[in-house]
This record gives C-alpha cells, sequence and structure tokens, in this order.
C-alpha cells in the first residue's frame, strides 16, 4: 500500500494508525498528482486498486491551525494543505484581480454576488487587513444575506481552498495517469465532496467508458479510440442516513468507481 498526502501532520498520524502494517506501507509527502513521479514506468499496469479522498479531513478543519474551519477566528489565513511550500491565502489574496477573484468565487464555490465579496476582499487585501480568519470574516460577513450567513462562508471558504490548492487542477491531470497505472481489472474509485469535482471525474469515467469521437453520421467507428474503463458506479453512491447520523460531515460524500478494461 503506497499513500500520499501533501500535509505532513496528516502522514505522521496516518502512519501512527497502521504501524502494525508497517512493513507493507509506504507513505509519501506529495500530491497524488504527482504519484507517477514515485513509482516510474515499471510500476505501470501493475496497481491494483486506486483512492481518491478528494477535500479537506476533519483533522485538518479542528485541529490544523491553518485556517479551514471560518469558525477558527484566530487562525492564520493559510489554507495550504502542505504548508511548507507555496504561497498562503493571505499572501495570494495580495496578487490576484478583482475580475480573477470574482470566477473563483463564482465556479468554485458558486457564491453569490461574487464581484461584490471580491471587491471588498482585495480592497481589505490591499490595505493590509488581511491576516487572520476573523479578519476575513469580517470583511464578508456584512455582504452575505442574514438567513444564509454560514453557508455563504462555506461557500468562500471552499472557493478560496480550492484556488490556493489547485484542487481541480490536481484531480485533472492525475485521473488519466492513474489509469496507465492499472492493471487489467484494477479499479479506480474517487470520493468526492464538491458538485465541480464530481463532474469531473463523472465526465472522466464516460469519455474512457465512450471515447469514440467519430460523426454520428459514420456508421463504424473509425477514430480507433478503444474504451479504457467500465464504470462500476452508473450513479455516484451516496452516504445512507445511517451513515449521516455518525458523521454529519458524509452527506456531501460522493463516490464514484470504473474497472480497467483490457486492450483486446
Amino acid at each position: 500500500m503506497i499513500g500520499f498526502d501533501r500535509d505532513v501532520d496528516a502522514l505522521g498520524k496516518t502512519r501512527q494508525r497502521l504501524q502494525a502494517y508497517n512493513q507493507q506501507l509506504r507513505l509519501v509527502h506529495d500530491s497524488y498528482a504527482n504519484f507517477d513521479l514515485h513509482l516510474g514506468e515499471a510500476e505501470k499496469g501493475k496497481i491494483d486498486f486506486a483512492l481518491l479522498d478528494l477535500g479537506l479531513s476533519s483533522d485538518q478543519l479542528e485541529h490544523s491551525n491553518r485556517g479551514f474551519a471560518h469558525q477558527a477566528s484566530h487562525d492564520a489565513l493559510d489554507l495550504r494543505f502542505d504548508n511548507t511550500s507555496g504561497q498562503p491565502l493571505a499572501a495570494k489574496l495580495r496578487q490576484v484581480s478583482i475580475d480573477e477573484l470574482t470566477i473563483i468565487l463564482r465556479e468554485f464555490g458558486e457564491v453569490d454576488r461574487p464581484r461584490r465579496i471580491a471587491q471588498a476582499i482585495i480592497a481589505a487585501a490591499d490595505a493590509g487587513q488581511l491576516t487572520t480568519v476573523g479578519d476575513l470574516v469580517s470583511v464578508v460577513t456584512p455582504l452575505l444575506k442574514r438567513e444564509k450567513t454560514k453557508q455563504g462562508l462555506s461557500q468562500i471558504w471552499q472557493a478560496l481552498r480550492i484556488w490556493v490548492n489547485d484542487e481541480l487542477e490536481q484531480l485533472q491531470n492525475v485521473l488519466p495517469k492513474i489509469v496507465e497505472y492499472l492493471r487489467v481489472d484494477g479499479v479506480l474509485a474517487v470520493i468526492s465532496f464538491h458538485s465541480l469535482e464530481d463532474r469531473a471525474v463523472k465526465q472522466f469515467f464516460v469519455a474512457q467508458e465512450n471515447p469514440c469521437i467519430c460523426p454520428p453520421r459514420v456508421p463504424v467507428c473509425v477514430c480507433g479510440r478503444v474504451p479504457q474503463l467500465k464504470r462500476i458506479t452508473r450513479k455516484a453512491i451516496m452516504p445512507g442516513e445511517a451513515e449521516i447520523s455518525k458523521n454529519q460531515r458524509s452527506r456531501s460524500a460522493r463516490l464514484r468507481a470504473a474497472a480497467k478494461l483490457g486492450t483486446s
């Protein structure tokens, strides 16, 4: 078993929990999108099962001190999974334009009034007034509908986290590489918590299952593209009431899976 994570703390906790399996476990501090750099060409076609668990964990929300939760008012505005590389949110907000931030809020968080909120955030960042979670909350809360304040904050935080960590780009880059490394009948499973992620996975699976690009008027496929995957889940598997009652954060989880086909 080989596990990848950008969060050093998460790797440490995983190593402790799975210490009984130490001889069969390899943990790597890197993005899953770079897994091929650690496996190499020799491992292509040999992976039995690949699981992508997207988004962030409860531990990161509650204990990271990196600002993942908008309730943690004293946390720094970081939002990086890997706080040893890249730029924290506070620094990126001093460099992004209003137009760019508007798109980020709208596309990644489906935020209402994204331009007004982007303008307020940029103005505060330029004035040096954004260093903590509480600072950002105080800037955006007056622009949110009172009855939807909590939802609005969650959407803003989600959009900014996805942006800071390049989450969608990481996902889109890794999916085709995993297919190369799966053995025939090997399974790729993805758990997502955001509609954009789930849509990207669904579209990829469908395209790999039906890759033909011939025009509809062509009676026989001549493009030569052959299916690479067969979907195991035609629809996303969602948590049941029993699971949600035990873990409220599972309510938005979506699981999709597909198996690799042979080349014949």
